[in-house]
């Protein structure tokens, strides 16, 4: 397998100045050399805190719906109102995360 990037380049810092890139790099859950790539070609790096978790429960709820879905497809189910009300709830909880979160940023 061939790399995508085929030109290396060694960049020389002080401990402080590693220090501090090493720092900001820990909170951006992305590489080293990514990191230093992003930056030098100047664009923005966000940083969302509380995504993997927002992430998570978003993957639950759309990994339920495709399981309602496929069940009324095939007839084997008739969606009933508790189970819509489920639904709702848990798009009303996921939705007031991706909310609180977006607040922090």
């Amino acid at each position: 397998m061939s790399r995508k990037r085929k030109i290396s380049v060694n960049l020389w810092f002080s401990e402080k100045e590693l220090s501090e890139i090493m720092d900001k790099v820990s909170k951006t859950h992305l590489s080293r050399s990514d990191y230093i790539r992003i930056c030098a070609l100047g664009k923005n790096i966000t940083v969302v805190s509380g995504i993997r978790d927002l992430l998570y429960e978003l993957r639950e709820v759309s990994n339920y719906l495709g399981h309602i879905t496929y069940k009324v497809n095939q007839g084997d189910v008739t969606v009933l109102g508790d189970e819509l009300k489920e639904i709702k709830e848990g798009l009303r909880v996921v939705w007031g995360k991706v909310v609180k979160v977006l607040k922090k940023s």
